[in-house]
């Protein structure tokens, strides 16, 4: 497996040895300069750091290591290659979910312990008021039977979701994104009232979209109807296979390989109006979003599109720094003969993709597929 990243790298975040941002894939590097020793489960990025997490239950960091954000007792302020957080940061034991807010970590454990990291200004650690830059264990706060399935953090504030479908949250939830009443929440609190039985959650800026089971499409947006990300929603959306929100949209995908998107477009966010069919998977960054695509019988190539300045895109957005009414197409041959892109991951500005079986031949630059053309 090798993992590449591009995108904003000012403090090292994507992991590719340096600390210059880049429009072109990079390889990403291990500190031991070993192989990953398993799969990625899920990669999830902060303002300057980003987390790895590995099916094994280990948990690699790059980026800003500033206020213990990373789980790490340094000396630097930055790393620019994945290093591996001991199990003993958590307990002992393996980490299972992690997601990252601007300037702060949240862990759980596969004993279902919740870990917080970094700054908690707006009550991101989950702990009060207060704090130092060690790691946090929160006491529990859920019912002892239930256990945790889902969880995600939006720049200021965290959701989780438990197996019996209830929702808890913690943070800036002034907009309403954690429920009522609307207002800082130092500590984890239950969000009441809601309609439907959550199994997936993901946040935006100022919102929390939790989304329930796939037969039946229930779903709701929790706060700021900033950008229309409330009133434009559909009312159902049954036959759900994935969700992604980036700071102010939602996407969505279907079990049919059907798209919807929705909220804010300055930048291109949504995608362009045509969307190529088949797409597998969807992830969503600040304000860009990337989509695996499925030839029917195998994943296939990446398509990039919205703000790119960083070079999140890919090269050649507008004069604006946007990939707007069309999208970047990353092939997987540009990761060499016999390349099988297996995932995607968008973050504060940086995109990530990565691979079986690669080849040591050349990264080639990116194409640009106009509405109508399949990625």
């Amino acid at each position: 497996m090798k993992l590449y990243g591009f995108g904003s790298n000012g403090s090292g975040q994507l992991g590719i040895a340096h600390t210059n941002d880049t429009s072109l894939p990079q390889l990403c590097h291990l500190a031991d300069d070993q192989n990953w020793p398993s799969p990625i489960r899920m990669i999830k990025s902060g303002g300057n750091h980003t987390l790895v997490l590995l099916e094994s239950g280990q948990l690699y960091v790059s980026g800003s290591t500033k206020d213990g954000r990373t789980g790490l007792d340094l000396k630097t302020d930055l790393i620019s290659q994945f290093t591996e957080v001991s199990n003993s940061t958590f307990g002992g034991s393996k980490v299972k979910l992690c997601s990252a807010l601007w300037e702060a970590s949240v862990i759980v454990t596969e004993d279902d312990e919740v870990f917080t990291l970094g700054v908690g200004l707006k009550g991101e650690l989950g702990i009060g008021t207060g704090g130092d830059d060690s790691p946090h264990r929160l006491e529990r706060f859920w019912p002892s039977e239930e256990q945790i399935v889902d969880l995600s953090s939006g720049i200021t504030h965290t959701v989780i979701v438990l197996s019996n479908g209830e929702v808890y949250g913690w943070g800036n939830g002034r907009k309403g994104q954690l429920g009522q009443p609307a207002m800082i929440v130092w500590e984890p609190r239950k969000i009441q009232s809601l309609s439907l039985k959550a199994v997936r959650a993901v946040c935006g800026t100022d919102f929390s979209y939790l989304v329930g089971d796939p037969e039946h499409g229930h779903h709701v947006v929790l706060g700021s109807d900033k950008w229309n990300v409330k009133s434009h929603a559909p009312a159902l959306i049954p036959g759900w296979k994935d969700v992604a929100a980036s700071w102010g949209s939602v996407f969505m995908l279907s079990k049919t390989g059907g798209f919807q998107s929705w909220g804010r477009n300055d930048h291109g966010q949504l995608g362009p109006e045509k969307h190529p069919d088949g797409f597998a998977r969807i992830s969503a960054g600040s304000e860009h979003a990337l989509a695996l695509t499925d030839n029917g019988t195998d994943y296939g190539n990446v398509a990039a599109w919205g703000w790119g300045e960083h070079g999140n895109c890919g090269p050649g957005p507008d004069p604006q720094g946007d990939v707007q009414g069309w999208w970047n197409k990353i092939p997987a041959s540009r990761f060499g003969r016999g390349c099988r892109i297996v995932g995607t991951a968008a973050g504060c500005a940086t995109s990530f993709v990565w691979t079986e079986e690669v080849s040591h031949q050349p990264i080639e630059g990116f194409e640009q597929a106009k509405p109508g053309s399949s990625p």
